[in-house]
């Protein structure tokens, strides 16, 4: 008699579950971001390119040759920083900082005062003010090839690497409770330090220095400074910067002074004057053989932008100011008539304007 075997017992097919593997492996979490908010500069930068200012928790770069007012959005984006109540961290290594110069644009801060000599000893507000021998003094003594604070002076000048470590720590602060305000980092400029392979060894290596800039600020510009943006963050951080430019030996490609670290990981990249030469107008105030010179018209352009697909072209007029409309010069020179009289050093109301031969092509000056 033949035995017989019992059924196969169906096995029931488990249907995999995608959300819950991506929860039990910590994939996924994808986290709103906060709506898009800006620091808003003057309404001639708006004019000209059409984007209210500075993206919050973004990082943007205002590049160019020397003298196309670069450096006056720096100025126009503390004042933003102000009207916000974000807090303006100034780190000026240029050495060309200018406080009536700011606050002329705007910028709200009182002079510390020696009571017994009446001298002007220090400047206070709301703002955190960083210039090279702050930065020497306080990690000079920090050996960035192994990690370690020593007991003795390293090095005679500041170094990128030292920005970098001013930013993290100033965010750490935040992390820790110990600093209750959102941040608006603005270096004035790129190019200025030499990193600290440079200075040990004692050169000026091109490719070392760039190498400390993609090293030191990988991950504040990928991950510290935009995961600000994420929806339950505490704080928004924003990082601008200055950054002059040279031309390749062909003088045809655009080259980044500090490296080109910072040409692919700002959001948005304004460009100031032209491409191949600095295509600027200087425009004069004359009175009685005497000049000054009280502004500079530029081209501007939106070089790049992959926040609001924005890039305008235009023209902006940079003056001791702030941005002004080149179609409204005369209301400027109208509002600002006593300033440019005192340059002058004259009292007589008879100045006249005068324009520079232009280097400003036909195109540029169309916009």
């Amino acid at each position: 008699m033949t035995k017989k075997t019992a059924p196969a017992k169906k096995i029931e097919k488990k249907i995999f579950d995608l959300k819950a593997f991506k929860k039990n492996n910590g994939f996924g979490n994808v986290v709103k971001e906060k709506e898009l908010s800006w620091v808003p500069l003057s309404d001639a930068f708006h004019d000209a390119l059409k984007i209210p200012g500075l993206a919050r928790g973004y990082f943007t770069s205002f590049r160019g040759f020397s003298n196309t007012g670069k450096s006056t959005a720096i100025y126009e984006a503390i004042v933003g920083a102000q009207k916000i109540g974000d807090l303006p961290v100034i780190i000026e290594t240029e050495t060309n900082w200018n406080w009536e110069h700011a606050r002329n644009i705007g910028f709200e801060f009182h002079e510390v005062v020696d009571e017994e000599t009446g001298e002007i000893i220090d400047y206070d507000g709301d703002f955190i003010f960083i210039n090279g021998d702050d930065l020497l003094n306080k990690y000079g003594n920090f050996d960035y090839s192994t990690g370690k604070e020593g007991t003795k002076r390293l090095r005679s000048e500041p170094i990128i690497e030292d920005v970098a470590r001013l930013m993290t720590e100033l965010m750490d602060m935040q992390d820790e409770g110990n600093l209750d305000r959102n941040l608006l980092f603005l270096w004035d400029s790129v190019g200025s330090l030499n990193g600290f392979k440079s200075v040990m060894s004692k050169s000026n290596n091109n490719q070392w220095n760039a190498g400390s800039m993609e090293t030191a600020f990988k991950s504040l510009v990928n991950h510290r400074i935009p995961a600000s943006r994420r929806e339950g963050k505490p704080y928004i951080n924003t990082f601008a910067v200055v950054q002059k430019i040279w031309l390749d030996n062909e003088n045809k490609v655009i080259k980044h002074k500090g490296g080109e670290a910072f040409y692919y990981s700002p959001r948005i990249i304004i460009h100031f004057g032209g491409t191949l030469s600095h295509s600027t107008e200087k425009l004069w105030a004359t009175s009685g053989g005497k000049r000054y010179q009280y502004a500079t018209k530029t081209k501007i352009k939106c070089d790049k932008n992959q926040i609001n697909g924005i890039e305008e072209v235009g023209l902006i007029v940079s003056t001791p100011h702030g941005y002004w409309n080149p179609d409204d010069m005369e209301g400027y020179k109208k509002q600002n008539k006593d300033y440019i009289l005192r340059h002058l050093n004259t009292t007589m109301d008879d100045f006249t304007i005068e324009v520079e031969e232009s280097k400003l092509s036909k195109e540029d000056l169309e916009g």
